[in-house]
């Protein structure tokens, strides 16, 4: 009796079976996110909920630049704010780097942020749901800044929104010259592991995880059957991540059985570089990070040396 429970709990954990529930859990409508673009800078809808998509970024149409425009993509439950936060602002390191502000962008795609608020009132959101609104907010910035390239700096989900973004609208690979994938689930989060979410929530089914349980239908298909598909077009591609279990989104371990998620967010055809010992967090803002996704979009981003 002892082994079968065993394994069915083995078979739960490693397979994340799907859940059947009447609602997902924490798919909440957040409050519109701050907006902190130019005037004259097109007003984008947000599809899921119907008002204006937040963010920040630029100074006026036609000023001149020096570098490729960088957007960035936050992750779940965050905003635009993610990215200039008090002390540890990744925008102001960019400024200090010789970027302009007509340069850097930033948008909202799930509403203001509410990770401060307690877990179970925290707004989730999904891949799917966000593809489109990114996909607005990167050709608003290209046709206002008259750039025919920018580079993307994602967290998170927003990882695999963007990556989504490029398989749902291939003519933005020309565009998307650098692409930096801060610890994302591009093979899945350990947090969606089924038994992990039995033990959460109980047998419901929680907002995003039926796409980014690793070996999901949804990742497959963005992924390719062997990985081919993971790096597209020729942009290149950098992936910073943690690989040691301190991110613990990619635990190598769960409930002590392997499961091996260490190495969730390195791409084939990218990049790969491991921060070990740096937080989810910490990815994004830390500056031995920051440092190396800098470097990494300005090697390629001085318009005035292409010149």
């Amino acid at each position: 009796m002892l082994s079968a429970l065993l394994f069915i709990f083995a078979f739960l954990l490693l397979s994340g079976g799907k859940a059947v529930a009447a609602h997902q859990v924490a798919h909440c409508r957040p409050v519109p996110a701050d907006v902190a673009l130019p005037p004259d800078f097109p007003n984008l809808q947000d599809r899921e909920w119907g008002y204006r998509i937040g963010g920040w970024g630029g100074l006026a149409k036609g000023h001149p630049l020096q570098h490729h425009p960088v957007i960035f993509v936050h992750g779940n439950t965050r905003d635009a704010g993610d990215w200039d936060e008090p002390g540890r602002s990744v925008k102001q390191r960019f400024l200090d780097a010789g970027y302009s502000l007509q340069e850097l962008w930033a948008l909202s795609y799930n509403g203001k942020s509410t990770k401060r608020f307690p877990p179970a009132s925290q707004c989730r959101t999904a891949n799917s749901s966000n593809v489109y609104d990114l996909a607005a907010f990167v050709k608003a910035v290209l046709a206002y800044t008259g750039s025919s390239k920018v580079d993307l700096v994602a967290h998170s989900l927003g990882v695999t929104i963007a990556r989504s973004m490029l398989v749902q609208d291939p003519d933005l690979l020309r565009a998307i010259e650098d692409f930096v994938a801060i610890a994302g689930p591009n093979h899945g989060t350990t947090v969606c592991r089924r038994t992990w979410l039995i033990w959460l929530i109980g047998w419901k089914d929680f907002i995003g995880c039926d796409e980014l349980t690793p070996g999901s239908a949804w990742l497959r298909h963005l992924n390719g059957p062997s990985g081919e598909q993971e790096t597209r077009g020729p942009t290149r591609y950098m992936t910073i991540y943690d690989g040691t279990g301190v991110d613990s989104f990619y635990l190598p371990w769960l409930f002590w059985l392997p499961v091996r998620d260490q190495d969730s967010p390195a791409l084939k055809g990218a990049e790969n570089r491991q921060l070990p010992g740096l937080s989810h967090d910490e990815l994004r803002t830390h500056e031995d990070a920051i440092s190396l996704y800098l470097h990494f979009v300005q090697a390629q981003n001085d318009l005035s040396r292409q010149n």
